[in-house]
């Protein structure tokens, strides 16, 4: 499955080479990043006959290219969001109010939306704080590392896999250990990873989707 954080790495990688005392001799550097990225097609070409078979490797899950970009998918998120709102408030299964989904439970369709908008509010947090306390560089790699699953929305869980995806961008997990160096934060933080570890390790033993 195509991952795109390597191609978010590279802008953040570019600041820092700009940044650095020998700018020329970095940035020619970084320039063999799209060479080797070339390989790969080629390899997919060799090995299936099809270079770009990574570009469709998400339509199994009804991605597409939103035409507002991150907005598009962020907007979708919010939609969804408010649906799971109505819904869970309607204590109703009569009534659908997010109709992109209609093989699951509506409670559930609610909570699921709902679960990844708050991942990605939190994640949001996260990029502006590690902007703040690591520089533009982290920023940068933390911002585009959540706008590209936002510019390709899934179409019946418009945040599908948000969790997931900010599982891999590594200056969360920088910021969260500040964070933790805190006293008072550290212990809630524990149990709070704590806590969720546990439901997500409940949900796989019972084969229920994770993230």
């Amino acid at each position: 499955m195509w991952r795109p954080l390597g191609i978010a790495l590279l802008p953040a990688l570019a600041l820092i080479a700009w940044r650095a005392p020998r700018r020329a001799q970095a940035l020619l550097r970084l320039a063999a990043a799209p060479a080797l990225f070339a390989l790969y097609p080629l390899y997919l070409w060799w090995k299936l006959d099809d270079p770009f078979l990574f570009l469709r490797a998400e339509d199994v899950w009804s991605r597409h290219v939103s035409w507002a970009g991150p907005l598009g998918g962020l907007w979708d998120g919010l939609r969804a969001g408010w649906a799971g709102v109505r819904q869970l408030a309607s204590g109703s299964d009569a009534t659908r109010y997010w109709s992109a989904v209609t093989d699951t439970d509506p409670d559930r369709v609610a909570a699921v939306n709902l679960e990844q908008l708050a991942f990605l509010v939190l994640f949001v947090v996260l990029t502006v704080e590690a902007w703040r306390r690591f520089g533009a560089p982290y920023g940068l790699f933390a911002a585009l590392s959540l706008a590209i699953p936002l510019a390709t929305p899934s179409e019946r869980w418009p945040l599908l896999s948000m969790p997931r995806f900010g599982l891999v961008i590594f200056p969360f997990f920088l910021v969260l250990a500040a964070w933790g160096a805190h006293p008072r934060v550290h212990t809630p933080l524990l149990v709070v990873s704590a806590m969720f570890l546990g439901i997500v390790c409940v949900q796989w033993a019972l084969w229920q989707w994770v993230a």
